[in-house]
């Protein structure tokens, strides 16, 4: 029987994401994945500041980048009554072009660009599942196998014995694996099978998604470019993704009640919200619901589920996909520990105790999102009357609607996310920053994200970061870390010094001394080394 350490089904953004941190880490894995070949749909059209940063360590950020909107287009959003209506509220962004590499904030620089090398990176969900699998193709402990379904699986205390059918031979062979991580989508074979459910809200909308080029759409109307666009007349209600500046699109409009996806005239419904003909070539039509939904369980034993496997959005905001990314980081680690054999009898436990309120957090932000922009999305034709009527509707709107930047400007929600209750984090007393869906607050209290800052022009402290854990050192004598390095090297336990003498980083960690996890949250902090080094590290590692 062939054997492998871990077994993705799902060969999704997320079970690619995965493949990719493993491989990265020189875990070997195997991705199951029934489809011939990549969803060639463009869904999510945001990855998120978060996520660009996961992806900058294996060196593809720059080609996630370049696939998507040019980094020199500006920024925009509107809301509009539809294309051949009114504009009722816009944001503009500067281009991604424009984010000072460097730890100067004059000028321009806004707060918000100094929180991650990246705001939200424009790329359609196919291109960015085209880079990574090329990627992957250049990682030697990854197997990738299209045309091949997860049909069945069995496990015991030691594996998982997975029932593995090839689609086009219809042969089925067992291969043995440590783990199995679903990554199988939101109607999850694997999360059926272990009979978990899901809490929440279902079927809060339903929508067809039409992906079509139309190389005159920028001159049918006088709104110019723009990264979305929000029709709010109810007869367009949706929004409409700009996938490459300005001749390729996904429409994903919302369907009236009793209404059909596949009885929906794609080419006609484009050309009513634009309010004329114009030569259009539909790619693709795709339905979804919307969701804000959890799974109870994150895993049982040696199976364990990560994305849409566990978390069903609406995709206000952009949170879905990215949510499922940082799954994905989070467990990968704690796999490659039990794998190594460093990491503790509880680790697995905590990626639950960790993700499961992340789930919850963001699904409930992403519903937020939908009802408000659902709630404006109620009115017709008055939505550019000149009568007192339509007047005092756009009034409302105008005040409505500039709570709605958190659909897009949502760093609070990316970044600000934090493990209170992790076992495997370490508290200091420090109290918690506020939790704000549009501001984040950078802070280097354990459990939070690891904040970011230039080093110097185009260099993040990220990039001086261990791929394992790094212990962060702030204008101290490195020698005070030996007795803590030579316990960490007893339990084979992978640890990196990194010493940084510059002040304003240390003003930002606070602390002298600050352990950096593999998934770049902040695990421990102090401005002593520990009396008891193994007591802190049986902590991390998840022994206690």
């Amino acid at each position: 029987m062939k054997e492998v350490s871990v077994i993705i089904s799902g060969g999704g953004s997320v079970g690619l994401s995965l493949a990719a941190e493993l491989g990265w880490r020189g875990i070997d894995c195997m991705i199951l994945e029934q489809a011939s070949n990549l969803n060639p749909h463009p869904r999510a059209n945001a990855v998120a500041n978060r996520t660009m940063e996961y992806y900058r360590r294996w060196g593809i950020d720059k080609s996630i980048s370049e696939a998507g909107i040019p980094p020199d287009h500006p920024a925009d959003y509107y809301w509009v009554s539809s294309l051949h209506g009114r504009k009722l509220h816009g944001i503009s962004l500067p281009p991604f072009k424009k984010i000072k590499e460097v730890k100067d904030t004059g000028g321009y620089v806004k707060e918000e660009h100094t929180w991650s090398p990246y705001l939200k990176t424009i790329t359609g969900q196919n291109e960015v599942e085209e880079v990574i699998l090329n990627y992957l193709y250049t990682l030697k402990s990854v197997d990738i196998n299209f045309n091949t379904n997860l049909k069945d699986f069995d496990q015991d205390s030691d594996g998982v014995t997975c029932h593995i059918k090839n689609l086009k031979t219809g042969k089925t062979d067992l291969v043995r694996s440590k783990y199995l991580i679903a990554c199988d989508g939101g109607k999850s074979m694997v999360r059926e099978q272990l009979n978990i459910g899901l809490k929440g809200r279902a079927d809060m909308a339903k929508f067809v998604s039409i992906y079509f080029k139309a190389p005159d759409f920028m001159k049918c109307h006088h709104f110019g470019s723009a990264n979305i666009f929000f029709p709010l007349h109810k007869s367009y209600a949706g929004f409409l993704l700009n996938w490459d500046g300005g001749t390729t699109f996904t429409y994903h409009l919302m369907l009236k009640k009793g209404q059909l996806w596949n009885e929906v005239d794609a080419k006609a419904s484009i050309e009513a919200v634009l309010g004329k003909s114009t030569p259009i070539e539909i790619i693709s039509t795709q339905p979804w619901t919307a969701h804000a939904l959890v799974a109870e369980k994150y895993h049982d034993n040696r199976v364990i589920l990560a994305g849409d496997a566990v978390h069903l959005f609406t995709p206000t905001g952009g949170f879905g996909m990215n949510t499922g990314v940082s799954d994905a980081i989070d467990i990968a680690w704690k796999i490659q520990a039990m794998v190594e054999g460093w990491g503790g009898k509880y680790l697995i436990d905590s990626y639950f105790k960790e993700r499961h309120s992340i789930g919850v957090r963001n699904t409930k932000e992403a519903a937020d999102c939908f009802d408000q922009l659902y709630s404006v999305m109620q009115y017709g034709d008055e939505l550019d009357d000149e009568t007192e009527i339509g007047i005092n509707i756009r009034k409302k709107l105008s005040i409505d609607l500039k709570e709605q930047d958190k659909l897009i400007a949502s760093s609070g929600t990316l970044l600000g996310y934090r493990y209170n209750n992790s076992p495997v984090i370490i508290p200091d007393g420090t109290e918690e920053t506020i939790d704000n869906p549009r501001k984040y607050i950078p802070t280097a209290r354990p459990g939070h994200r690891a904040p970011h800052i230039w080093l110097e022009e185009s260099v993040s402290i990220y990039d001086k970061f261990s791929k394992n854990f790094t212990l962060l050192v702030f204008f101290k004598d490195k020698k005070e870390t030996n007795n803590f390095v030579n316990t960490a090297k007893e339990i084979n336990f992978p640890l990196e010094v990194l010493v940084i003498n510059d002040e304003d980083a240390f003003k930002l960690y606070e602390y002298c001394f600050v352990i950096i996890r593999p998934d770049l949250m902040v695990a421990w902090r102090s401005d002593n080394m520990p009396e008891n080094s193994l007591e802190v590290l049986d902590i991390i590692r998840g022994s206690k």
